[in-house]
């Protein structure tokens, strides 16, 4: 990874931490914050925020890639998570590989409050989901559409 990708995958942590602060998390006081790297470099936060409904809460990673689609940004070139042993659910794992390359990577950012060190993880989407419901191999969107990445 050159300079510039080690300082994009920096600011993308920094945004996934400063997101976290965010949270609404009064009922499992668990704050995660996650943010996205498009691929025209732009970078999108997100915070969970919970609902006494608890169905209607909406994780972090969901509220990161849904700021960055509905400013008009489809393809995603990183991920970051940011927690305590933070880890997406199967949820945000589906909805991070309809936007993602099979290579695309994810930052788990474990922020230990024992300790109060911060260690990071690298991954991929496909990693993290091996067999993800593929909408274009599904034959549900054409081969190339302009919103995803190109799949390999």
């Amino acid at each position: 990874m050159n300079l510039k990708g080690k300082r994009a995958v920096a600011r993308l942590v920094e945004a996934a931490i400063r997101a976290r602060a965010r949270a609404y998390c009064p009922y499992s006081r668990y704050p995660v914050g996650a943010a996205v790297l498009t691929e025209s470099g732009r970078v999108f936060a997100g915070c969970n925020v919970e609902n006494a409904s608890y169905g209607l809460s909406i994780c972090a990673e969901r509220a990161a890639i849904c700021r960055a689609i509905s400013a008009g940004h489809g393809a995603l070139r990183a991920i970051a998570v940011a927690g305590a042993a933070a880890k997406p659910c199967g949820a945000c794992r589906q909805v991070m590989a309809e936007f993602s390359g099979k290579d695309t990577a994810v930052h788990l950012i474990d922020l230990n409050a024992k300790t109060g060190r911060r260690s990071v993880v690298r991954t991929t989407v496909f990693k993290l989901l091996p067999m993800a419901y593929d909408p274009v191999s599904s034959g549900l969107l054409p081969r190339n559409p302009h919103n995803l990445p190109n799949r390999r």
